[in-house]
């Protein structure tokens, strides 16, 4: 099942085809400046060994098969790019895993990392470096980080959220209730908690 997860873009795996239009989003691939999977270097497809660029700095030894799945989207305009869109983009090199928008939306341009579900689809993906997408030419990298994501939840954790949410719920209605009965201005926590004395 695929839906949005909170977070400035972020979203999970689709879960169908990768050479899927983004006519849902009344947007074609070729307006974007998109190549088809077919016109990519048959080189590219073939590579076994990946060359990557050295990892900057003290990496997490957890995060080197993120960071090395992950690419870097610069150029992007602020106003008319969405991850909806660069999602749909990229799904033609590979199975994209997150799509992450960043940057400040007043600016003229944005950038965004993109990480697949396999390293194999980063040289596919390079490939697009300098493709049109919209009015700007995309500038596409190796990502020197991780993807940032919203940490899982476990049952537990999840089961006691929802018993403060439905805490904060009913707290919310008895003073609602509280409040339609007549009389309720005379109530003294009321008068407290909401209103102050007057």
């Amino acid at each position: 099942m695929t839906s949005l997860v909170p977070g400035a873009g972020l979203l999970p795996i689709p879960t169908s085809s990768p050479l899927t239009t983004v006519s849902s989003l009344g947007v074609s691939l070729s307006s974007l400046g998109a190549i088809p999977a077919a016109a990519l270097d048959p080189n590219i497809t073939t590579l076994g060994e990946i060359p990557q660029p050295p990892l900057m700095g003290n990496v997490d030894p957890s995060k080197i098969d993120e960071i090395r799945r992950t690419v870097y989207v610069g150029n992007l305009n602020s106003q008319t790019t969405t991850a909806d869109q660069l999602l749909e983009f990229f799904k033609q090199v590979g199975e994209v895993k997150f799509v992450r928008m960043a940057g400040d939306e007043t600016q003229p341009t944005r950038f965004a990392f993109v990480e697949f579900a396999d390293q194999n689809s980063v040289p596919r993906a390079l490939a697009f470096n300098g493709v049109m997408f919209g009015d700007r030419p995309l500038k596409i990298n190796h990502s020197n980080n991780a993807i940032v994501k919203p940490p899982e939840m476990t049952p537990q954790a999840a089961a006691k959220e929802l018993e403060e949410v439905m805490k904060r719920v009913r707290e919310a209605q008895s003073f609602i209730s509280a409040a339609i009965e007549p009389g309720w201005l005379h109530s003294t926590s009321l008068c407290n908690d909401f209103l102050g004395c007057f």
